[in-house]
């Protein structure tokens, strides 16, 4: 920073008609090539087919934009700041990555859209906007997406915001209190699923694991190790009767390993392979 300092300070009238060179030598190139294309004629035109011309303007305009670069660089115009907000699991590093900022960057060569563009592939990044804000400030506002639940497909889980879209693919232990949801078109309804299953919080703290069956319906497996079949009509309706039957008849506690409510006008439990055994012998005894 000193040295940019330094080096905008130490601007002198000498070096300001020597940065004018590149300019009157643009014209003088341009002007020279308007001279051989009328005095050449045909040669002129072999000149300007084969792009030696436009070769030559190529060159000059480089010199030019790099000579513009350094006025503005000499005026103090780079960016020197740069606030984030709205940012909680994106790093700043990886702000500044995704934009291709460097130290020293003239301001007015910096693309805020393309800045936009690039940000926007970070997994975490929903929305992004990028300002520009002369002399020397780059402000950026983020709103990341939230985590709803880890998607298993192929023997591999990652975590999905509400619209299904995978945010990130590795270091998922800290979202283990998720639930998982399994399925190829899984995280397409995941956000319904999970919205309607909150709506009997009780029960819905019981929940590990939701598996997609047929594309039209889930089955839900509890933290206690039970399988709930839902059915793919009024799954709510058929939710809300199980919370009703777990809150009054206790039927987590008994020897149950899955319970069918596909039925609308019935509750199919089926027992564990234990307690179907103390049953079929205690119905040989009798």
């Amino acid at each position: 920073m000193s040295a940019l300092m330094k080096s905008k300070n130490s601007v002198t009238p000498a070096r300001r008609r020597s940065g004018g060179w590149p300019r009157r030598r643009y014209v003088g190139l341009l002007l020279a090539c308007a001279v051989i294309m009328s005095g050449l004629g045909a040669g002129g035109w072999y000149l300007w087919h084969n792009g030696i011309v436009g070769k030559t303007l190529a060159v000059a305009g480089a010199e030019l934009s790099a000579w513009g670069d350094k006025q503005i660089i000499g005026a103090g115009l780079t960016v020197q700041h740069v606030f984030v907000t709205g940012r909680g699991e994106t790093s700043k590093g990886q702000v500044l990555n995704a934009m291709g900022l460097r130290s020293g960057q003239s301001i007015l060569s910096f693309d805020p859209d393309q800045a936009r563009q690039r940000l926007l592939q970070l997994g975490w990044v929903e929305t992004a906007r990028v300002e520009r804000r002369l002399p020397d400030t780059i402000v950026v506002l983020l709103r990341e997406r939230k985590a709803l639940a880890l998607w298993q497909h192929k023997g591999r889980q990652v975590l999905i915001d509400h619209g299904g879209k995978v945010i990130i693919r590795n270091n998922l232990a800290r979202f283990a209190h998720l639930p998982v949801v399994v399925g190829k078109d899984a995280p397409k309804t995941a956000a319904a699923l999970i919205e309607m299953l909150s709506q009997k919080p009780v029960l819905f703290a019981q929940v590990q694991a939701a598996v997609r069956i047929g594309a039209r319906r889930w089955d839900v497996r509890l933290k206690n190790g039970i399988k709930v079949h839902l059915p793919a009509d009024d799954a709510f309706g058929a939710w809300s009767r199980l919370a009703d039957l777990a809150a009054e008849h206790r039927i987590f506690e008994r020897d149950v390993a899955a319970i069918d409510l596909r039925l609308p006008d019935r509750l199919v439990l089926r027992l564990t392979p234990e307690a179907t055994a103390r049953k079929n012998k205690t119905g040989k005894d009798t």
